[in-house]
């Protein structure tokens, strides 16, 4: 009897209670007084497991749920993530996409990058997206970087051996390879005996990154293309850096004696030194500018020098402007030339 007394009781509160309504999405609710009204069905897209140096393309719809057109003013993405392109007008009960791109080159790992767009929309005047990925090395390259520290220009060529390999694809093939520059030279084959990797088995293959000794002076920062025929990574990257020195570099290359008095005793030096294996010698110099003693102060016997440039009370007024050829025993670099300039009070 208690029993069901107790159901009667519990009947009679339900039906005396309002019937609520289902429950809204917070996306979906349109704005009360007519405005623009922006809202994001799907605020966060895991793009998955991705092969680091892929590039995650995502596209974010913008519903407006008001009355008015729906302006999207700015978006803004996070550091690796760039904004390709957006809609800037939503009419109303209309979508836009906004479309972006997160850079997988230096990432690794489980990351989320946010993209902030900013609208004209009073109540929701920013919304945040957010772009989840897991970024993984499919293909392993050891020491995966080409580092040139000490190649000198006309010297020999420096080649360097890179080892490629993969745990869950044995039967993975190099398909080609691709030079940043005529000068920097890439082969494959692949790895044979002491050369494999002890981490893994399966097929391995030797990169060999080799610079050749006619590259240009100067700094080197590209990146060598490796293709393969990975179902989930097509292309792995070999950074290649450094710097190409001179066989002889000098030290300022010119020099600018500005405004000077010969009558007083003033001197200019600047520094000759040898990066090449040959010792190097000094054999003459030749100077296009009258009155002006350059001397030879050897620092450092076949691989460093002095020239010191004196003025000399005899020289004529005015601008001036000329050389001086620094003759070597060196048969690639067999003259050196400092340009010389200033004026004389």
């Amino acid at each position: 009897m208690r029993r069901t007394a107790h159901l009667a009781i519990l009947t009679l509160l339900a039906a005396a209670l309002p019937t609520l309504p289902a429950a809204v999405p917070a996306w979906a609710a349109p704005a009360a007084d007519g405005g623009p009204s922006a809202s994001v069905a799907e605020p966060v897209i895991d793009a998955g497991t991705v092969p680091v140096g892929q590039p995650i393309e995502v596209v974010f719809t913008i519903r407006n749920l008001g009355g008015a057109p729906l302006e999207i003013t700015q978006v803004r993405p996070a550091c690796g993530c760039t904004v390709a392109e957006y809609d800037e007008t939503i009419a109303p009960g209309g979508s836009g996409t906004v479309r972006a791109v997160v850079d997988t080159k230096s990432e690794l790992g489980p990351n989320a990058k946010a993209v902030t767009v900013y609208t004209n929309d009073p109540q929701n005047p920013r919304l945040q997206l957010t772009i989840k990925s897991d970024v993984r090395p499919f293909l392993t390259v050891d020491p995966g970087y080409a580092r040139f520290t000490s190649f000198v220009h006309g010297e020999r060529d420096q080649s360097q051996p890179q080892i490629l390999w993969t745990d869950d694809f044995p039967a993975l093939e190099v398909t080609g390879v691709e030079s940043p520059e005529p000068w920097i030279e890439v082969s494959y084959r692949e790895a044979a005996g002491s050369e494999r990797s002890a981490e893994a088995s399966g097929k391995q293959w030797r990169i060999d990154v080799t610079l050749d000794q006619e590259a240009p002076v100067g700094p080197v920062a590209d990146n060598v293309l490796v293709q393969t025929n990975h179902p989930r990574q097509k292309v792995v990257e070999i950074p290649v850096s450094g710097f190409i020195r001179p066989m002889v570099a000098v030290t300022p290359p010119d020099v600018n004696f500005g405004k000077l008095d010969p009558a007083e005793e003033q001197q200019w030096g600047i520094l000759v030194r040898n990066f090449g294996s040959a010792p190097l010698e000094i054999l003459g110099l030749d100077s296009t500018v009258a009155g002006i003693e350059v001397d030879v102060e050897a620092l450092e016997e076949g691989q460093q020098y002095k020239l010191v440039f004196t003025p000399t009370p005899g020289m004529a007024k005015g601008p001036f402007a000329g050389r001086v050829e620094v003759r070597t025993n060196l048969p690639r670099q067999p003259t050196i030339t400092v340009s010389l300039k200033g004026e004389v009070l």
